[in-house]
């Protein structure tokens, strides 16, 4: 046995020359032991490190799969957004939010009149929004609103493990998406949802929260939000459900606002009561634990009701003044143009005062249905039902499915026939139930029966069978002997009025005259019925209405009011040859005073007046007044044969009133912008000491009105026109009205229109009535008998509480007696004037100062009706 290897000893044998090495001598074993320690250490070397290896073989592989995901990922992600991300709006658009927001208009005294535009909102900016509504619908919607970068990952979570427990059992998903979320889906993504929108949305809202601050994109939210009926954003939701601005809002109502977003068709007070109730309960507690309220606070507000009967969408605040509404909205389109006027939030003051619409809606549609009792007779039912066996049972059922016609007013009722005698006819009608709902199914009507006035079924008596539906307005018992109004419906009696629609149309106006603000407008019957504004659309003649013009051109030429003229037959050229004119009364008086002739309407005087004068110098004081563009120069002119408008006429006639100064008749006082920015405002009269003037002294008001004719000659005008009320055609104005009132009747040619235009010294009002298509309103129906009591019922409410007044007598004026041959009438005289003197005039009788008619002129005076006959102007 070799001897044991010495330290530093090789363990292999010496290379050989030839580079090969020999094989390692075997080592001798003792048997069962000696080489077998050796070579397991070998072994586990070597099994050591390919175990090494082989961890960094898998580790770089590893590493490598690991990179190769991160770079498929990243491009994943990369084309993953890069596809979400294609065509996103920009956020930016919301830097500048101006959502539609419509327009509203208010009366004189503040009162809401109308709203109108795409969509029912009012903005509020953030400031104006108050905390208690901001917070709760922070608690309500999104509690970590103020945290969160604009999606809350722990909400989607939770949201998403509901759902996922929730598959298949029809529950509502729960939702996750913030306030800025919101506001992304609502303005920039508004179409049904998708996975790849609501990424998008996510992605936005991300971006929105670095554009903008959290106080914007709440405010934009809350003016944004859809919160039924209707309405959208906070302010325009607490006017619907409570007739309230914000900061009135009580925390209970303030709660049951917040839980609208979720569902509020479902949460609708007035259909889901115990729902909606829930919900604002909810709300409540979730105010209280976010540290919103106190539970004190919470406890009072559960005890509250959850709407007050008295709430819900409030009624239109004057739902006649629908032809103002429209000339207005038509005024700030013309102004302002369609977007901005219908959306863009105007807050616009108007002039009309709502006591005196409704007053001039009262008093026009009875003047209207008086004339349509006396000249028409009963026009039949609106609807027939089966008169069987059947009726006396099943009447109330078939009675609620007839629709009621348009141009039936609120006070009415349909009704039917059930029986009927020599005497008398029993109609049974329904009286919509109390307290009806505002939104939702209404309850069922409730029946109720009733007999016909004797003089009703007199005049419809020949017609009326069982199965006729009618309309009739309750009347308390025993009936009373005038006919009945269109006020709103008294007490169900045992009588019933027989009501009709009249045919017949017609139109009041009325304006202050110092500021030409329109007061009140109505354009006819119904404006459910009919939109066309009589107003300021129908063109129409104002018959006599014009010969003011003449007379005031002959005073300015200095003509004193005591100058006869010839009321005798006359010819002048017509159209197709002659024209014989003549008067409303036979016979003729001779010369007669200009006093008489006004007050009369005496058209042969008018005319000669006309002559002396000229006629191109009635024209220039037509037109200077507004009566028309450009007046024809024609002679049956100078008796209302031409087109001009209720509203023209009312604007003329003001400037009567204000002795000789131009008055522009104006709907609007002012427009602001949502923030209050004054955009325009009426510039007719100013007041010189309203900004810093004392409270000790009155407002000076300095009017900015041309002056387009000499103040004495007007007053001149305006004192004969008192005559016309006191002692001429326009008696039945000034019925129990005392103090001085001017005006003039108009009527035309076959009594096609009535006319009363009538003015105090602080107030224009003008009548008209006609029917659409001009016919005939009856032999002898003149504007003095019919449209006279209209402005006389009109003008005797509107009085009421201002002050007596008389027009002031100009310096060079003097009153004085005066014999009219009709007579004796008080004049205004100036100076160089006095009763009887004679005044030279322009040109002599029978001078035509327009020359012959030409073919324009002759053609316009065909499309008259009837000047050859010489009615035109009549009386």
């Amino acid at each position: 046995m070799s001897e044991p290897l010495k330290a530093g000893e090789r363990l292999l044998p010496p290379v050989r020359s030839g580079g090969r090495s020999e094989k390692p001598a075997r080592l001798p074993r003792k048997p069962g032991a000696g080489a077998a320690p050796a070579a397991g250490a070998a072994a586990a070397v070597s099994a050591g490190s390919a175990g090494r290896r082989a961890a960094g073989r898998w580790l770089v592989g590893f590493l490598r799969v690991v990179v190769i995901l991160l770079i498929a990922g990243a491009m994943v992600g990369y084309l993953g957004y890069r596809h979400f991300t294609a065509g996103l709006p920009s956020v930016n658009v919301l830097r500048h939010y101006h959502p539609p927001v419509m327009t509203r208009l208010f009366a004189s005294n503040g009162r809401l009149i109308a709203d109108f535009g795409p969509e029912q909102r009012i903005y509020v900016p953030y400031a104006e929004i108050p905390p208690l509504v901001r917070n709760a619908f922070i608690a309500a919607e999104d509690r970590y609103f103020w945290y969160h970068p604009g999606i809350d990952p722990f909400a989607i979570v939770r949201a998403g493990i509901w759902d996922l427990l929730h598959v298949g059992s029809g529950r509502r998903p729960l939702g996750a998406s913030t306030i800025t979320q919101q506001v992304v889906k609502n303005i920039l993504l508004d179409q049904p949802m998708t996975f790849d929108l609501k990424i998008q949305e996510a992605i936005l809202a991300l971006r929105l929260e670095d554009v903008l601050s959290k106080q914007q994109i709440l405010a934009i939210y809350l003016n944004q939000i859809y919160l039924g009926l209707s309405t959208y954003g906070v302010a325009a939701a607490a006017q619907a459900y409570f007739d309230k601005p914000l900061d009135k809002l009580t925390v209970a109502e303030t709660a049951f606002l917040a839980g609208l977003p979720k569902a509020p068709t479902a949460y609708n007070p007035f259909t889901n009561p115990a729902g909606a109730k829930a919900r604002r309960d909810w709300v409540l507690a979730r105010m209280r634990e976010d540290g919103y309220i106190t539970a004190a606070a919470e406890r009072k507000a559960l005890a509250e009701p959850l709407v007050p009967r008295a709430a819900g969408p409030p009624p239109t605040p004057l739902p006649e003044a629908g032809y103002y509404v429209d000339a207005v909205r038509q005024e700030l389109i013309n102004r302002f143009g369609v977007r901005q006027a219908t959306e863009g939030g105007l807050i616009v003051r108007t002039s009309l005062d709502p006591l005196l619409q409704r007053t001039a809606v009262d008093t026009l549609r009875n003047g209207l249905m008086a004339y349509d009792r006396a000249h028409s007779g009963w026009r039949g039912p609106v609807a027939k039902l089966s008169p069987g066996p059947t009726l006396a049972a099943d009447w109330a059922k078939e009675l609620a499915e007839v629709k009621p016609p348009p141009g039936m007013l609120d006070s009415w009722r349909l009704g039917v026939v059930l029986s009927e005698t020599p005497a008398s006819a029993e109609i049974g009608w329904l009286d919509p139930a109390p307290d009806a709902p505002p939104v939702g199914p209404a309850p069922p009507a409730v029946p109720r029966k009733g007999t016909l006035r004797p003089a009703d079924f007199a005049w419809a008596r020949a017609t009326l069978k069982p199965g006729d539906v009618v309309m009739v307005q309750p009347v308390p018992a025993p009936a009373p002997a005038t006919q009945p109004t269109s006020a709103t419906i008294q007490e169900a009696g045992e009588n019933l009025a027989l009501m009709q629609i009249p045919q017949v149309e017609g139109a009041l106006v009325s304006l202050d005259p110092r500021t030409g603000r329109v007061l009140a407008m109505v354009g006819g019957w119904s404006y459910r019925e009919s939109q066309y504004n009589r107003v300021m659309d129908a063109k129409r003649q104002p018959g006599s209405g014009f010969k003011p013009f003449t007379y005031l051109t002959a005073l300015e030429q200095g003509i004193p009011p005591s100058q006869k003229f010839l009321d005798a037959p006359i010819v002048m050229a017509g159209a197709d040859g002659p024209w014989r004119p003549t008067d409303f009364d036979p016979g003729f008086m001779g010369p007669i005073t200009m006093q008489v002739g006004l007050e009369q309407s005496v058209n042969l005087a008018t005319l000669r007046v006309a002559e002396a004068v000229g006629l191109r110098n009635v024209a220039k004081t037509a037109e200077a007044f507004g009566v028309v563009h450009k007046f024809p120069l024609y002679y049956p002119a100078v008796l209302g044969a031409l087109d001009t408008t209720v509203m023209r006429m009312a604007g003329a006639y003001a400037s009567f009133d204000e002795l000789g100064l131009k008055v522009t008749p104006a709907l609007i006082d002012s427009v602001e912008s949502p923030e209050g920015k004054v955009l325009w405002h009426s510039q007719e009269v100013a007041c010189t000491n309203c900004a810093g003037g004392s409270p000790d002294q009155p407002p000076e008001l300095v009017s900015n009105q041309p002056r387009i004719a000499d103040q004495a000659s007007v007053f001149q005008l305006v004192t004969m026109m008192k005559g016309v009320v006191l002692r001429g055609t326009g008696v039945n104005a000034g019925k129990g009205i005392d103090r001085p009132i001017a005006g003039k009747t108009g009527t035309t040619d076959e009594f096609n229109d009535a006319w009363f235009n009538g003015f105090t010294p602080n107030l224009v009002t003008i009548v008209w009535m006609g029917f659409d298509t001009p016919k005939s309103l009856g032999q002898d129906v003149t504007g003095g008998a019919v449209s006279a009591p209209i402005w006389n019922a009109f003008m005797k409410v509107a009085l009421k509480g201002r002050p007596v007044l008389d027009w002031p007598v100009p310096p060079g004026i003097s009153m004085q007696t005066f014999d009219t041959a009709d007579g004796t009438a008080i004049g205004a005289f100036k100076t160089n004037q006095a009763p009887g003197t004679e005044v030279q005039t322009a040109s002599s009788p029978g001078e035509n100062p327009a020359g012959p008619p030409t073919a324009s002129t002759a053609a316009a005076s065909t499309t008259t009706s009837g000047l050859d006959a010489g009615m035109s102007g009549l009386y």
